[in-house]
């Protein structure tokens, strides 16, 4: 009995929902997209990536197919128990599922010719040379629709998506009182699902990620590290908290370390009355403290809400340092005075006034 496959693609929340081998009649249609069921993105990836792994059954099904072929007028072929098997060691696979589906589909298309041959006598004459050029067009099927479903170029902009065609899938449109819901014809194999899912990976820029936390592959950009489950969203923030709180106090002391350092150069200006006798260098010293300070926090900022490392904090601290120790310099040297005498020099502790 001829099937069919239909899918919707919700873009936003990386889901598709699809209803598989229905029988393709209005009425089955209708009644399958009211039970369609719904798979992220990352789902297909992973189960892909199962199915890519795990071909040795097709090798067994193959010769299943042919020697079936060859028993009398050939048999029908149940792929139930494959199909169990394959979910028992590896769970649900709707890849597995689909390919199975369109070679039975394929396999008992094919052996029409056998059961309900146009010239019984033709056929009987040459039931040998029938039966080849099935098994040929069989193991056409598997040879190239296999390596296509198992092609990494879905998953990745990276790879090039090389040239291949389908034919033209019908939109279906289920209308009742209370939905309207439209969706796209695949073909069993699901190759018109992988085909639209490349082609969002490559508009996106997505490829194959490792997710630190439940260590499944999921579909994201470069450098992300937690997939898109709430688990690991969950475990993810955990870590960042216990993180932030045990780099706080490191890029906390880094900057207590910076900010005495400026301190103590600034103490150098105040020591010879910079700010009385030279204001618009003291300004200039001023300016440029602040200007580094800013950053310095934002950088601090920046570091903690990323959980980042702080050796970028430590480097720049180490490049301001340089920075406001030359500039202290040179407006001191500019008034005869020594970086080194200054700072021999006690500054005068602030006297409280009299009242």
């Amino acid at each position: 009995m001829e099937t069919t496959t239909i899918y919707r693609i919700n873009e936003k929340d990386r889901t598709i929902d699809i209803a598989q081998s229905v029988q393709n009649d209005e009425e089955s249609i209708h009644g399958a997209v009211l039970n369609t069921k719904t798979f992220t993105f990352d789902e297909l990836l992973n189960q892909r990536k199962t199915f890519g792994e795990h071909t040795e059954p097709f090798d067994t099904f193959r010769d299943r197919l042919h020697s079936a072929l060859r028993i009398g007028r050939s048999i029908e072929v149940s792929t139930e128990d494959m199909i169990a098997r394959f979910v028992a060691e590896y769970g649900e696979n709707i890849f597995f599922k689909g390919f199975v589906s369109a070679v039975i589909e394929l396999y008992d298309s094919e052996r029409n010719q056998l059961l309900k041959p146009n010239d019984v006598v033709l056929a009987k004459l040459n039931k040998n040379k029938i039966q080849s050029g099935i098994s040929e067009r069989i193991n056409n099927f598997f040879d190239t629709q296999l390596p296509l479903m198992c092609s990494e170029a879905y998953f990745s902009y990276m790879i090039s998506l090389e040239y291949f065609s389908l034919q033209p899938s019908r939109t279906v449109i289920a209308v009742d009182d209370y939905t309207f819901n439209v969706f796209h014809e695949s073909d069993n194999c699901l190759m018109t699902v992988l085909a639209e899912i490349g082609q969002l990976v490559h508009k996106n820029k997505w490829t194959v990620c490792k997710c630190g936390f439940c260590h499944k592959l999921f579909i994201g950009t470069e450098g992300e590290v937690c997939c898109h489950s709430a688990e690991c969203i969950e475990a993810q923030k955990q870590q960042k908290e216990k993180n932030i709180e045990e780099n706080t106090q490191e890029y906390s002391a880094i900057k207590r370390d910076y900010d005495s350092f400026v301190r103590r150069y600034k103490g150098y200006l105040d020591v010879v009355k910079t700010k009385q006798y030279h204001p618009d260098d003291y300004d200039a010293f001023m300016q440029a403290k602040k200007e580094r300070m800013d950053k310095m926090d934002a950088l601090k900022k920046k570091l903690i809400r990323n959980d980042l490392p702080s050796a970028e904090l430590y480097d720049l601290g180490k490049q301001f340092k340089a920075e406001i120790k030359a500039l202290t310099e040179e407006i001191l040297e500019k008034y005869g005075f020594d970086v080194t005498e200054v700072a021999k020099i006690k500054k005068p502790k602030k006297t409280k006034k009299q009242p």
